[in-house]
């Protein structure tokens, strides 16, 4: 058993494992002889590709950055092909449907039939193979692999346990998987050295999971955001993507009591007495969130962070050290905090609180 304290961890293991080899390597290929690569998704699946990309040894051009070379992908694609030798679009979709990826792929798509450009690869992440972005495979540029654990909506608390909020485990399974696959294109290895050792690593990260729910720190957490209170949380640089991860998450609990979740920024309110703040840092020495946790204390709100190491901000606040290196953090603190919305929602069922299904399926169609 991967973990004793959250059970979906057994299924995104499983999941990975059941990956078809024969399908994984024309899609390992393409990614590893990229110049460059354009991940592309929405919601937490972009979430997944940014974080499990982050420091690979490729260009990354993401469509909504100020230095993307064109207004759509079409327009994209010219520029891009002057400067490189091969270039792959990333897909992460899980429900295989999703408007802004099915339009990329479907603008690149005309790019490479009307020129004939070889430049281009089309590579996807999906759970639905029969769907219009899973229907890619089937073009010499394309290349698929159908990655489970999507699936329908918990009616009850205790499959909110079980089976977790928002598809967690698909988006978790397509964050180790392209953390994986990353890991292998550095170290200039095959597509097999993607699944050798996927067991002793989920088994790491499980047992990471299991202390980190089995902490004070967590429980302590857990409660202080089963307040009446908003949550703020935060990062910089790929922590920041981690924040955005576990906010669109803590939305679907916090919306649905009358309270807020808010990834820091212009958009978030100053904290009040009572609200918490998660800051989340490798170095746990980034000034910014050091200025961030002296005002929320200041403002009397309870400062919680999730770090890599020992460091003025663990000094600072109630901290988790994660104790690994900078390039495991940031997938290790995905998956740490993926339990909490579902704690809170046992906690808070287990008092009497029903929360409403049409809610939590709604913001569920929005966010992905």
């Amino acid at each position: 058993m991967v973990s004793k304290n959250v059970p979906y961890m057994e299924r995104i293991y499983r999941n990975i494992v059941a990956i078809k080899k024969n399908e994984f390597r024309r899609f390992y290929e393409h990614l590893s002889n990229a110049e460059c690569i354009i991940p592309v998704g929405e919601g937490r699946s972009r979430c997944a590709l940014y974080i499990g990309l982050g420091r690979i040894s490729r260009d990354v051009k993401t469509p909504d950055s100020i230095d993307f070379p064109g207004r759509n992908m079409y327009e994209a694609a010219e520029v891009l092909e002057e400067k490189y030798r091969s270039v792959s679009l990333l897909v992460n979709s899980g429900s295989s449907e999703t408007t802004t990826p099915r339009k990329i792929v479907q603008e690149l798509s005309e790019y490479i039939e009307k020129t004939g450009s070889k430049t281009f690869t089309i590579d996807a992440i999906i759970s639905n193979l029969e769907s219009t972005i899973g229907r890619i495979a089937e073009k010499d540029y394309g290349a698929v692999v159908e990655l489970r654990g999507r699936g329908r909506a918990p009616k009850s608390a205790e499959e909110y346990m079980k089976h977790g909020i928002m598809n967690d485990i698909y988006e978790l399974g397509s964050l180790f998987l392209v953390q994986r696959i990353k890991q292998a294109i550095n170290t200039g290895k095959g597509y097999r050295a993607v699944f050798r050792g996927v067991e002793k690593e989920m088994n790491k990260i499980g047992s990471l999971v299991d202390d980190f729910v089995e902490s004070d720190f967590y429980w302590n957490l857990v409660r202080a955001m089963e307040k009446r209170s908003h949550v703020i949380v935060g990062g910089l640089g790929i922590a920041r993507t981690v924040a955005l991860m576990t906010v669109i998450r803590l939305q679907h609990v916090k919306r649905a009591i009358g309270d807020e979740a808010y990834l820091t920024g212009a958009l978030a309110p100053r904290p009040r007495a009572g609200d918490v703040m998660l800051l989340i840092s490798w170095s746990g020495e980034t000034e910014s969130l050091l200025s961030w946790c002296e005002e929320a204390k200041n403002f009397g709100a309870e400062v919680y962070s999730v770090v890599g190491r020992e460091s003025t901000l663990s000094d600072k606040t109630e901290s988790f050290i994660l104790n690994c290196d900078v390039d495991s953090f940031y997938c290790y603190a995905a998956f740490a905090l993926s339990p909490i919305p579902l704690s809170l929602v046992e906690r808070l069922a287990s008092r009497g609180l029903k929360l409403p299904e049409y809610i939590m399926s709604w913001y569920h169609s929005v966010t992905q």
